[in-house]
């Protein structure tokens, strides 16, 4: 019977860490990193759902290229132009501060190049 269980717990594990690791991927999640400091002494991860234009990997230091809203305007059918939501809001799951990960969300953005049709 705990053998079962086990195996159980071992599907359940590598299906949430496939889904995680997807939903990084395909822009669903992103990771925010909270480093050390007066609000938050041991610094933290959060695992959030991404807003558009958010980095895979983000932070509070971390600086956005300025994106030209002029290329995506158009006529959308229904479509509302919504604000950021707040992190709070967006928190997943709350993870121990990964340094590594703050590390990433500082590098800059590689440039995405134009797709000619």
């Amino acid at each position: 019977m705990i053998k079962k269980l086990f195996y159980l717990f071992l599907i359940v594990a590598a299906g949430v860490g496939i889904w995680v690791a997807f939903a990084l991927w395909s822009g669903v999640y992103s990771i925010y990193s909270i480093p050390p400091g007066p609000t938050e002494p041991n610094g933290t991860t959060l695992l959030v759902s991404r807003d558009e234009w958010e980095p895979m990997f983000n932070s509070p230091d971390y600086k956005p290229p300025k994106h030209d809203s002029g290329k995506s305007a158009g006529v959308t059918l229904g479509g509302t132009i919504h604000g950021k939501r707040a992190l709070s809001l967006r928190t997943i799951v709350r993870l121990p501060y990964i340094e590594w990960c703050y590390k990433k969300s500082l590098e800059p953005e590689k440039p995405v190049p134009d797709r000619a049709p």
